[in-house]
């Protein structure tokens, strides 16, 4: 794509160093304004507050862990961790240089022009400023990482929620070119609509004010969403005329297949190539079987957790199972289809399925009532949630 190749060697040892030396440099900027930042944190607290002392302040930091809704906490460990890992594979040496070229020019060249043409601006960017940028996206990710799983209550865990899905949008819309939504044969199996998204539809979820955890109406309207997306996904896997019912076709392997011959090949441990080489071979003998199963797995999911609510009124034992179902799906889809993601050198993610697993469970957990606990901790919990509670 036109103005996102700078010229370079992705592997050019001089932008390898100024990259490498750039990352250390600002990584030691970043140690030494969090130590201080620290210290007139710690320091303030004690000045304000000095009869409290440190018995007082681990009592609060078990109060705010005590607070948070199980759905919350899990979504906010979750979603850090990710945007952690996410800026380690950004940290990549190829990845200055690489990333337009390489990632971003052949994920938008099946696009319609005005996607390449927003995509090329923000790969032209990049381009101009390799090293500066490179570095800016793996402190950005890793800092957003660091900051929801730090903060576990109150305005700045809100913030962090709102830090994430703003970055999570640039990231989609210049770095997966809007998720591939707007080119042709995507599928829930391939990462639509872009594991991205899913970060934003986290971070939305944990800016949202606490009482709104507490219900489950929450659980019950995120689950709702998702039934919503699986049932549309399960209509795009059956619409006819896309190849996805064929695993070959006139000799050649369909689209299914095709992607995952072609991931197989990707540098990575020899048991996952081996496996995915495996599943090809499979859906190349057995396409249709592979596609009407996949399709009525989405569909009966989409079903379920639409109504995920009355379901576990009635049959708590079915949505439980129809958890684990989706989870063993979404693995499998993982490992067979995606490849885990992030293998082959310039991986910037591990694709959408653990994502998305991760909205799940967190809106199952809200619309699930935990078990009750102790008479103390009960007692405790309420007031922790009287002093913590957002507005």
């Amino acid at each position: 794509m036109a103005g996102m190749n700078s010229g370079l060697d992705a592997k050019d040892p001089v932008v390898v160093a100024a990259f490498r030396a750039a990352l250390i440099h600002q990584g030691i900027l970043a140690l030494l304004i969090l130590g201080l930042v620290s210290a007139v944190w710690a320091a303030a607290r004690g000045w304000l507050a000095p009869s409290r002392g440190t018995a007082g302040g681990a009592a609060r930091r078990a109060a705010a862990w005590a607070a948070e809704p199980a759905g919350r906490r899990l979504l906010r460990f979750g979603t850090g961790l990710l945007w952690i890992f996410d800026g380690m594979l950004q940290a990549q040496p190829a990845m200055a240089v690489g990333l337009p070229s390489q990632v971003i020019a052949p994920g938008a060249a099946s696009s319609p022009g005005w996607v390449q043409q927003v995509v090329n601006w923000g790969g032209t960017t990049w381009s101009a400023h390799p090293v500066q940028a490179a570095t800016a996206a793996v402190w950005i990710q890793v800092g957003i990482g660091i900051w929801l799983m730090a903060a576990a209550g109150g305005p700045w865990s809100r913030l962090a929620g709102l830090a994430g899905a703003g970055w999570g949008l640039v990231v989609w819309v210049f770095g997966e070119s809007f998720g591939g939504i707007f080119a042709p044969g995507l599928t829930w199996l391939s990462g639509a609509p872009g594991a991205v998204l899913f970060y934003c539809a986290a971070g939305v979820l944990i800016a949202l004010p606490g009482r709104y955890w507490r219900t489950p109406t929450l659980g019950q309207a995120v689950l709702a969403v998702l039934g919503v997306f699986f049932a549309g996904m399960a209509v795009l896997q059956a619409w006819p005329g896309r190849g996805s019912w064929q695993g070959a076709w006139h000799g050649r392997p369909g689209p299914l297949a095709e992607m995952t011959s072609s991931m197989a090949q990707t540098p990575q441990p020899g048991f996952l190539a081996a496996s995915v080489r495996a599943f090809t071979s499979f859906d190349e003998a057995h396409g249709f079987a592979v596609n009407l199963f996949v399709v009525l797995a989405l569909a009966v999911l989409g079903v379920v957790l639409l109504a995920a609510r009355l379901v576990h009124a009635a049959r708590p034992g079915l949505l439980r199972a129809a958890m684990v179902f989706l989870a063993v799906l979404c693995l499998a889809d993982w490992v067979l289809v995606q490849d885990i993601g992030f293998f082959g050198g310039l991986g910037t993610d591990p694709n959408s399925m653990i994502p998305l697993l991760l909205l799940v469970n967190a809106g199952y957990l809200a619309l699930v009532p935990a078990p009750a606990t102790a008479p103390a901790q009960t007692a405790g919990a309420g007031a922790a949630q009287q002093a913590l509670r957002s507005p």
